[in-house]
């Protein structure tokens, strides 16, 4: 037997390429796209049905959400609880999520059990009726879980931020007041449902052991002769109306701590300087071991935790520094954050920096590419863009390449003081540390 030296610590190796399981793509008799990941070693299946009926497609607030909540709350077969039980039954799940731009839902099951569980999904999918009853719970959950958030100040804070780097009425904001709530009729949310839960509105991704037969029974239940297509879906048009207010104070006099955001407008994922942002990113507050946290966590002790992120959708993007302190320390943390912006300006990153972030990154990727049901996630987001889970390879290629001169160079290109916009949300005493 091979004696183990605990002491010692594994040999590192960079990685070099990515190899992730390609998809094939095929299309139902009604020009639906189906989207395969074919591997995995145990017999499950995951089948997402992905429209077009996200929070863009809404013209008042609320209804792209509570018109994908409101799916599995009764059909023309089956009552909410049968729905339940139907999935119980044969040790499924179902989900339901609404983005900005997409709403799916996403069936989980054993091989075996495909067919029935499929034809619930269809039976929700094309024939959901949106009892009254079931509406007004929902609608009323979502209300208490409305006010419980807004009682936070960092959603306080991130609504306010949103609002100024879009404009309130965009659909990247989606910022609306609790009176949506006694707004929100159940006739909109059966027209939303009639207009863009359609066949020529949808694309399927399958991931998993994922048969021929399996096609088959999809195009069984959702091909033409099932499901047949109607006329093409306008999309409406959205334009952000940035504010030009650089600094905000958001009053939350009982809170505790004060949250900031601190951020600006920035381009998705399909611009050139997009791989080069992300390892900015990561260094400045993507990771623990970012200068961020280092200072302001582990120097200071302002806050429990501090992060960057980058986001990125179809039409635009932000990037945002997130953390929550005291309210004594509120103003010398908004310093030590433009501090650390600032080095990125004016110094060069060391060559052991940029290459610990470039390892952790590559290494972070591998792992969020580990299975076929997260290559579908994956895909699912890269496809609106016109990518596939290649642009992760390129992405790997790019990252090697990005000298410390290239982060220096973003930083001033993007990251001036000036272009950043700064919110606080805490008690009045906090007014003073935006000033």
């Amino acid at each position: 037997m091979e004696k183990l030296y605990r002491n010692t610590a594994p040999n590192f190796k960079t990685i070099e390429t990515l190899d992730i399981l390609p998809h094939k793509r095929h299309k139902l008799s009604n020009n639906i796209p189906v989207y395969v990941l074919n591997g995995g070693s145990q017999d499950v299946l995951k089948i997402e049905f992905i429209f077009n009926a996200g929070i863009w497609n809404q013209e008042t607030p609320l209804i792209a959400s509570m018109t994908n909540s409101m799916l599995n709350e009764g059909t023309n077969k089956y009552t909410a609880a049968e729905i339940a039980e139907k999935f119980d039954f044969y040790g499924s799940y179902i989900g339901f999520s609404t983005g900005k731009h997409d709403a799916s839902v996403s069936l989980y099951t054993l091989n075996k059990y495909l067919n029935e569980t499929l034809k619930v999904t269809e039976n929700l999918l094309k024939n959901s009726t949106f009892p009254d009853k079931e509406f007004q719970t929902v609608l009323q959950k979502k209300k208490q879980q409305f006010q419980i958030e807004h009682e936070k100040t960092n959603v306080l804070a991130k609504d306010k931020f949103n609002e100024l780097i879009y404009g309130q009425k965009h659909p990247y904001a989606n910022v609306f007041s609790i009176k949506e709530f006694e707004k929100l009729k159940i006739e909109s949310v059966k027209e939303f449902y009639t207009k863009f839960y359609r066949p020529e509105n949808c694309h399927i991704i399958v991931a998993g052991k994922v048969s021929d037969e399996v096609i088959q029974q999809l195009e069984d239940l959702f091909g033409e002769d099932k499901w047949p297509a109607k006329k093409q879906v306008n999309i409406p048009v959205h334009t952000p109306t940035k504010c030009k207010d650089k600094k905000t104070f958001v009053c939350k006099e009982d809170a505790v701590q004060a949250c900031i955001r601190i951020g600006r407008p920035i381009f998705n994922k399909t611009h050139k300087d997009y791989t080069t942002l992300q390892l900015f990113n990561l260094i400045l507050g993507g990771y623990f071991g970012s200068r961020l946290m280092q200072n302001i966590r582990e120097d200071k002790g302002y806050t429990y935790g501090i992060n960057s992120l980058v986001i990125s959708y179809l039409n635009a993007g932000h990037f945002v520094i997130v953390t929550e302190v005291g309210s004594d320390v509120c103003k010398d943390a908004i310093t030590e954050i433009f501090k650390e912006v600032k080095k990125l300006r004016e110094e060069l990153i060391s060559d052991q920096e940029i290459k610990l972030v470039k390892n952790y990154l590559s290494g972070e990727m591998l792992r969020n590419l580990d299975s076929p049901f997260a290559l579908s996630e994956s895909l699912k987001g890269n496809l609106p863009f016109g990518l596939d889970n290649s642009y992760y390879q390129r992405f790997i290629k790019e990252i090697k390449k990005i000298k410390p001169q290239d982060i220096r160079n973003l930083a001033n290109k993007y990251f001036q003081e000036k272009d950043l916009q700064l919110v606080v949300c805490g008690p009045t005493s906090c007014n003073e540390a935006i000033k």
